[in-house]
């Protein structure tokens, strides 16, 4: 059935709705928006690196501000906020509901982010993401480590109140002839990491609110001039942080179990270990936080304890791949945009798991401590697989939202772009951080070996940078005069195999 568009609606009438699309809608494009303000920034700091000494950006301290804003962008402004726009548009469709169980909370959590972001934005901060004491009490500048601060807090109160609205709509207003064991996947992943933030984010908020008494002089909990530990900061950042990479993939991988039955034009080859594997994951991300801390001073006996921890998260990863791999065997694949970042997704998240490995095993991990193999490793798992799976995912929906289609060339030379550029830089920067060169850094020697792959690792970075201006010039021209599409089955996939889930949407 091919759809009769209605006349948009004004902005106006979707920024002050509490409907639950309405509110996903606003989420997405607002995350959208944030990738390409992050983006820019992650260009800016890899022509700095182009070359050895100072190209572009002044000074060190300005390279810090960028770095930090970027890192904070990319996850905080993009990340987590596109995975509630997925799941306030999707939950309650595929839970057969009218709504989130709190539409006002709802809308609420969303219209925290824009002031939260102006903090960090206005502040630019210049003590990295991870604002380690003693130097983000000590010596970062106030005004600008406040905001930061503070845009922070407001973003972790944001997150509490969309996991309790996540849990309390799935568990409690999923249609009655519905189990728990038949929600959908994706329905699941929000589920699952939900949980896992009302668990984690409480903890970076006491963490953030000692570190701001710190800086105003009242206290002393991370200041050693005042008899403060900085380790115990590292601790309860790594507590939330840690499970805050599965907060990010677990959606991701909720996403392409939407894509990958779909594409490969069969059913999902086991959704009850998909179930588990979720809530397995959301169980081991808590065991493997003090593995970012080996270089601390930890004993041998609680290195151990958390390698093994962090080993364990490797099985139920392997479960989704095994399922993933398992659903296309002898499936009739169509590679749409789609199925083309999801399987690349896949490949990705592979290699990062494989680089994760290292950093679990002691021995290992000492010799890539704060080097660029850690820069790689997380970059790898977050361009490759969370926002592989995320892009993908819009490209997915795009059709079903907008009810018109996107240009498919362009969204199969973007996939194309960007995966190529994605192997250049973080593959690159795997073996340059073998190669010695630390992290977080403004100018490095003039050592050939560092140069080469500092510009393999900048070429690639622009190479993803054209993709995304394909991807945005798609996206912009075609939710305005794209094709108009099928509403059923606007991949003509055909049969069973297309959008399963019905609801009324207010944007055609």
């Amino acid at each position: 059935m091919v759809l009769e568009l209605q006349k948009p609606r004004p902005i106006w009438q979707i920024m002050f709705s509490t409907h639950h699309t309405d509110v996903g809608l606003m989420y997405i494009i607002t995350s959208v928006a944030f990738l390409f303000m992050g983006g820019v920034l992650a260009l800016l700091i890899r022509a700095e690196l182009f070359f050895p000494g100072s190209q572009i950006i002044a000074d060190s301290m300005t390279f810090n501000r960028i770095f930090t804003v970027h890192g904070t962008t990319m996850i905080f402004l993009f990340l987590l906020p596109f995975a509630a726009g997925v799941g306030n548009y999707f939950v309650p469709i595929m839970i057969r509901y009218k709504d989130m169980a709190y539409p006002k909370l709802n809308a609420i959590a969303f219209w925290m982010i824009p002031p939260a972001a102006t903090l960090i934005w206005l502040g630019f901060a210049d003590f990295t993401w991870y604002a380690t004491p003693p130097y983000s009490i000590i010596s970062a500048p106030g005004p600008a480590a406040d905001m930061w601060i503070f845009g922070l807090k407001i973003l972790g109160v944001s997150s509490v109140l969309g996991a309790i609205n996540f849990i309390v709509t799935i568990l409690k207003c999923k249609h009655p002839d519905m189990s728990i064991g038949q929600v959908p996947l994706l329905a699941w992943s929000f589920l699952t990491s939900s949980l896992i933030v009302l668990v984690a984010i409480p903890t970076f908020a006491a963490a953030l609110l000692m570190l701001l008494t710190d800086r105003l002089g009242v206290s002393g909990f991370f200041n050693p001039a005042k008899g403060g530990d900085p380790i115990a900061y590292q601790h309860l950042f790594w507590f939330t942080f840690h499970p805050e990479v599965y907060v990010l993939v677990i959606p991701a991988i909720g996403m392409m179990y939407e894509i990958i039955p779909r594409f490969s034009r069969k059913p999902i080859f086991s959704h009850s270990s998909g179930i588990f594997a979720f809530v397995l994951l959301s169980m081991v991300s808590f065991s493997s936080w003090a593995h970012h801390m080996y270089a601390t001073g930890m004993s041998f006996t609680e290195k151990t304890v958390f390698m093994i921890g962090t080993l364990a998260a490797v099985p139920a990863s392997a479960m989704h791949v095994f399922n993933f791999i398992a659903t296309m065997w002898n499936g009739r694949i169509k590679f749409a945009t789609p199925m083309m970042w999801a399987v690349g997704g896949i490949a990705l998240f592979f290699s990062a798991g494989a680089g994760g490995v290292v950093n679990a095993a002691m021995p290992l991990d000492f010799q890539t401590h704060d080097s660029y193999w850690v820069v790689g490793h997380f970059h790898l798992f977050v361009m490759g697989t969370i926002a592989f799976g995320s892009i993908g995912f819009l490209y997915f929906m795009f059709p079903y939202v907008t009810g018109r289609m996107y240009n498919e060339r362009m969204g199969q030379a973007h996939f194309v772009l960007s995966f190529v550029g994605t192997v250049l830089v973080f593959f690159t920067q795997h073996v340059l951080g073998l190669y010695g060169m630390p992290r977080r850094v403004f100018d490095y020697p003039p050592i050939p070996e560092w140069i080469a792959m500092n510009q393999i690792a900048t070429v690639g970075s622009m190479v993803i940078g054209v993709g995304m201006a394909i991807f945005l010039i798609n996206m912009i021209y075609s939710a305005g005069k794209g094709k108009i599409s099928d509403t059923d089955d606007p991949f003509n996939l055909g049969g069973k195999y297309y959008w399963p889930y019905e609801a009324k949407n207010p944007h055609h």
